[in-house]
């Protein structure tokens, strides 16, 4: 009887002490899984929030496409994203950015809507030897300061989204007078400084050219000065609530052009044809992506974020999704998960995303930086249609746009 009771105390520790190696090596419910933790820092309040959101969005769908895919396992670590709310505000976005790396303990930095938070997310980056790659952020010095830890690869830089528009200047606008109004933002007066040094180039007459204070209720004096100009085409760079006022307010004035161009960001967004209604009509802008553009599984995406989420994303949410593959790619790729070992991987990128071909290279006096493609759409019927490169296009131009009383 001594001997059964002591086999089966044995027998008991043996059980017991298996439970705990199984529960240690992770098989028990509440074992944590080993983890790449990424920072992503974004705007998930105030008033770039849409933004955020659809960059939020955007960053989950590609993570879990690539788990379904069996990509966000590296060396058995799962991809984790942190999300951190800059609230638009630089102060902010350089506490995310401190609580990330020191705290949280990531790997990489990624985010960056606005380019004055981008700008202050990369500064820290850099003084920190922490890879951070660049969502959205735009403004040219972002990657013109030499800094080595800092990658732009589905962002272009502000002063290169208007490569496609000065083609079709070129061949079909042909302006005389030109106005350039412009928010007095890091991206508005980045964007500004190119169009104006390619209209001095190109021996084009700019007879307006104006800042003016981002989130503005009424435009209607700048507007009323600037039609007194007598322009032919106006160039415009706001985000989306200032884009749709001022176009409103256009109408309302009956002031008319041949043509009104937005540099990007606003002009593109679904928010501004709902904002402005009928006074999008016709309108262009520059942007870096459309959803039927050639790249492989960009109207893949833009048709799976529509029924997931119920709306329909612009290049933003694309550059997110975009990046989150190329995170991916380079984890994978690093032969070790230290700031030196993806810094590397990152550098040597050379793969295909829905926002075209990324390599991360110095040209131009840029550095780590990918080179864009770009387009001009045009709001037509409530839908925004490629209009150039003529190759691509999904709609014929309309110009000159007819008169407000003639719509």
């Amino acid at each position: 009887m001594k001997r059964f009771r002591w086999q089966f105390a044995a027998l008991s520790f043996i059980i017991i002490g298996l439970m705990l190696i199984a529960a240690g090596c992770g098989g028990g419910q509440g074992a944590k899984k080993e983890e790449v933790k990424v920072g992503v820092i974004l705007p998930l309040t105030g008033s770039e929030a849409m933004f955020g959101e659809m960059e939020k969005n955007s960053f989950e769908m590609a993570l879990e496409e690539l788990k379904a895919a069996g990509k966000a396992a590296i060396g058995g670590k799962e991809i984790k994203l942190l999300f951190e709310d800059d609230q638009g505000k630089q102060d902010v976005a350089k506490s995310a950015a401190e609580k990330l790396v020191n705290q949280d303990k990531v790997v990489m930095l990624t985010g960056g809507y606005s380019s004055a938070c981008s700008n202050v997310i990369a500064g820290s980056a850099q003084a920190m030897n922490i890879p951070f790659l660049v969502v959205t952020g735009s403004s040219d010095d972002i990657t013109k300061k030499g800094w080595q830890w800092v990658f732009r690869g589905a962002a272009a830089p502000a002063s290169k989204y208007t490569g496609a528009l000065w083609d079709m200047i070129e061949k079909v606008v042909k302006p005389k007078n030109v106005a350039l109004i412009y928010e007095n933002t890091d991206f508005g007066t980045s964007s500004a400084k190119a169009f104006r040094a390619d209209c001095e180039k190109r021996g084009i007459n700019l007879v307006f050219d104006q800042a003016y204070e981002h989130g503005a209720i009424d435009f209607k004096p700048m507007l009323a000065n600037m039609r007194s100009t007598n322009p032919d085409m106006i160039f415009a760079v706001s985000y989306v609530m200032d884009a749709a006022m001022i176009t409103k307010q256009m109408k309302e004035l009956d002031f008319n052009v041949n043509l009104f161009v937005g540099g990007g960001a606003g002009y593109t967004m679904p928010e501004f044809k709902e904002n402005a209604g009928s006074a999008s009509e016709y309108v262009a802008s520059t942007t870096l992506w459309v959803p039927n553009v050639a790249w492989p599984g960009a109207s893949d995406y833009f048709n799976k974020y529509k029924q997931k989420y119920g709306k329909e994303p612009d290049y933003h949410g694309a550059q997110a999704y975009a990046t989150m593959y190329i995170i991916a790619d380079a984890l994978s790729r690093a032969k070790e998960l230290t700031n030196t070992g993806i810094q590397k991987a990152l550098k040597e990128t050379d793969m295909m995303t829905i926002m075209g071909p990324v390599k991360f290279e110095d040209w131009e006096g840029y550095t780590n930086q990918n080179k864009p493609t770009t387009y001009v759409v045009q709001w037509q019927k409530g839908k925004l249609e490629v209009i150039w490169p003529e190759n691509v296009k999904s709609a014929g131009y309309v110009y000159p746009v007819p008169k407000w009383r003639e719509r």
